[in-house]
């Protein structure tokens, strides 16, 4: 994907703008490893992904953003993760990376990612409950908690393969939830969104008949908990509500 004199060039580039503190640099920097990105699904995972549709809005990163130390580790990383990478990939990585990906891509202020799989590459939700080893109801929660699915043309769902592999890794899980109530958020009014939270909230609630997540975690050590995800889960719904609130109110003390 890369070679070594081009990732030599761009590693300095990248060092150079940020010592300058030149925000114009670095964006150029950040567009010329996205689009690399890019061209690695394309090329390296091709086996696969069909394509990707983003939206053409321009990313909204302010230049404080661009020259902080952690856009600067994030432009590090991609560079050499697309220098590194070869193929084929298993599933799990694949699914790491994609993962990576979109959350770097919110991050940056993008606002719509699309991704088409081959037909092969899509279970049907009875394999995918199978091979998780759980029933197609709990599978339907997890779906509406940010297992990634495709709607098939409105007929059945379907389940990429690297999405069963991340369920079984704790922390990928949460972050492709995670993605997944960024993406919500950014496609809802606050008002949609609020009521969606109060709804999935309330099921919580009744599922474990208290009002917070701290109470019925409570006096749980994290590493014994039976199901992790609705933990983390509740705690991000509740921050999340949280910060709508917050900037509700802002709005209409202005």
């Amino acid at each position: 994907m890369m070679n070594r004199t081009v990732y030599d060039y761009t590693h300095e580039r990248i060092g150079y703008g940020f010592s300058e503190k030149n925000p114009v640099v670095i964006e150029k920097e950040t567009d010329y490893i996205l689009s690399k990105v890019l061209a690695s699904f394309a090329i390296s995972f091709q086996d696969k992904v069909v394509g990707i549709k983003v939206s053409n809005g321009q990313f909204t990163c302010t230049a404080e953003y661009l020259l902080s130390p952690t856009h600067k580790k994030n432009l590090i990383t991609w560079l050499d993760r697309v220098y590194e990478v070869n193929s084929p990939v298993s599933d799990l990585d694949f699914g790491k990376w994609k993962i990576d990906f979109d959350t770097w891509y919110y991050e940056l202020g993008g606002v719509s990612i699309e991704y088409i799989y081959h037909d092969d590459y899509l279970l049907a939700a009875s394999e995918a409950a199978d091979l998780l080893g759980i029933s197609k109801v709990t599978l339907r929660k997890y779906v509406n908690q940010g297992l990634e699915c495709q709607d098939n043309n409105g007929s059945h769902k379907k389940i990429p393969k690297h999405a069963v592999e991340l369920m079984r890794d704790t922390v990928y899980s949460i972050r492709m939830q995670m993605n997944y109530q960024t993406k919500k958020r950014l496609e809802q009014t606050p008002q949609e969104r609020l009521l969606e939270i109060n709804q999935e909230l309330t099921e919580l609630q009744l599922r474990y008949g208290k009002k917070t997540y701290q109470e019925a975690f409570e006096g749980i050590a994290e590493g014994d908990l039976d199901d992790p995800i609705d933990y983390y889960r509740w705690e991000a719904l509740t921050e999340e509500m949280d910060e709508i609130l917050k900037i509700a109110g802002n709005t209409k003390g202005n």
